[in-house]
């Protein structure tokens, strides 16, 4: 008896244990007001709590998510309003192409440069690439002539000043063995001109079989955008005989080109465009839902114009490498947003209301989530630290892209997530009605 008796207290305990319903079966015990069954979410039908179930959050951070929840259109016509003035003001940021304020100053190849170009007046060579069956005409001679004359004239060469002052000086090409006019008036002339030209010298300029031809061109050291910009002269006033076809072709002009291909506004909002559908389409292949595709990217995009934004208020330009930098923030941001929607998914279905299932999701998945942010923006950060200044722009454009990305998940997506509720919850209704 007295043994029953000592045992009755501890069973007594277990029992109650028992009784009492925890984690996320007293989060099933929500019931709706109008006597749906449980589970079932519904941001449009009012909820209370019943004994057991956890108490509504009291922290700062979730009275924010309530707020954020309670009037999701202005947060999101907010949003929208800064994306799109950073979309806008996304061409006005500087690219910075100068080979000088890219790498370290103390290298001696970048030593070695400024020497040759100050000893030369070039840095660099470029070449119009001239072919045709026979470039021995005179016709063709005389426009080769006409238009090195024109081009040199045009950025700045000057005969008695040299290479210094100008865009562009002239180098070894062949309207330099026909300088006289007189000396091209046939195809007689030309061909024992070239015949006389030792072959290692005339090699140079023109090939043996007399098809292929040089123009070529000193091209002093500026930035990319400058040589680009030389360059596009140079192939808007190609205008070779009838048979000719003439290229503007060189190391330059892929660098130039490259540049300009990396740093063109429309190019970078293209990439980013790219990289959202590319989501977008894996996203739907693994939910095979349109409805749950788009929210997790809704974020993402508008935070490409925040960035832009930011990048724009502050100053900081871009350079080759960051221009193409919106693919690699979508791909690392996009994966905290699909955390995020898919925990509030499961504490909505186990019967939490909105603003209880953000606070629980942000409390979990959230602060994993801005761990994992921080950890990445910490990484990225060290290449501030560097000595190219490629590198160290480059970083510090990554840290403001992740970092407005994350911030921009956390805050925009609990009110794309309740939207999409909403939008869910009128479907069957509007069925209903048109039924």
């Amino acid at each position: 008896g007295a043994l029953r008796r000592s045992a009755r207290g501890p069973l007594r305990a277990l029992v109650a244990l028992g009784r009492r319903p925890t984690g996320r079966v007293a989060r099933r015990r929500r019931v709706a007001v109008d006597g749906t069954a449980p589970g079932v979410p519904d941001p449009g039908i009012a909820e209370r709590d019943v004994p057991g179930a956890p108490p509504r959050a009291g922290s700062r951070v979730a009275a924010a998510l309530a707020l954020l929840a309670r009037h999701p259109g202005r947060v999101l016509a907010v949003a929208a309003v800064l994306a799109v003035g950073g979309w806008a003001l996304d061409s006005r940021i500087a690219v910075v192409s100068e080979l000088p304020r890219l790498v370290p100053q103390n290298l001696a190849a970048v030593r070695d440069l400024d020497a040759l170009q100050r000893d030369t007046g070039v840095a660099g060579e470029v070449d119009v690439l001239v072919e045709s069956k026979d470039l021995t005409d005179p016709k063709v001679i005389a426009w080769m002539r006409d238009y090195q004359a024109e081009l040199l004239t045009r950025h700045g060469y000057n005969a008695q000043k040299g290479c210094a002052g100008g865009e562009l000086c002239p180098a070894l090409s062949l309207p330099d063995l026909f300088r006289q006019p007189e000396s091209s008036v046939t195809r007689a002339q030309i061909r024992a001109l070239l015949d006389a030209v030792p072959p290692y010298f005339s090699q140079a300029a023109i090939t043996p079989d007399r098809r292929t031809a040089v123009l070529a061109f000193g091209m002093r050291l500026q930035s990319l955008e400058a040589q680009r910009a030389v360059i596009e002269d140079m192939r808007a006033r190609l205008d070779p005989p009838k048979g000719v076809t003439a290229t503007v072709a060189g190391l330059p002009v892929l660098a130039a080109d490259a540049n300009h291909a990396l740093s063109d506004p429309l190019r970078r909002m293209l990439t980013a465009l790219a990289g959202l559908v590319a989501v977008a389409l894996a996203l739907f292949a693994v939910y095979r839902s349109w409805a749950r595709a788009w929210v997790p990217l809704v974020p993402i995009a508008l935070a490409t114009g925040w960035s832009a934004l930011v990048l724009w208020l502050i100053g900081v330009p871009l350079n080759p490498m960051s221009a193409a930098l919106s693919a690699l923030v979508i791909a690392i941001s996009t994966e905290f947003s699909v955390l995020l929607s898919a925990r509030y998914r499961e504490e909505r279905e186990a019967g939490l209301s909105a603003p209880d299932a953000l606070a629980t999701t942000y409390a979990s998945t959230g602060a994993a989530v801005l761990a994992s942010g921080v950890t990445a923006i910490a990484g990225f950060a060290v290449l501030i630290a560097s000595d190219i200044a490629m590198l160290r722009d480059f970083g510090l454009v990554t840290v403001i892209d992740l970092a407005v990305s994350l911030l921009g998940v956390l805050i925009v997506l609990p009110a794309v997530l309740v939207v999409a509720e909403r939008r869910a919850a009128r479907r069957p209704a509007r069925r209903a009605v048109a039924a």
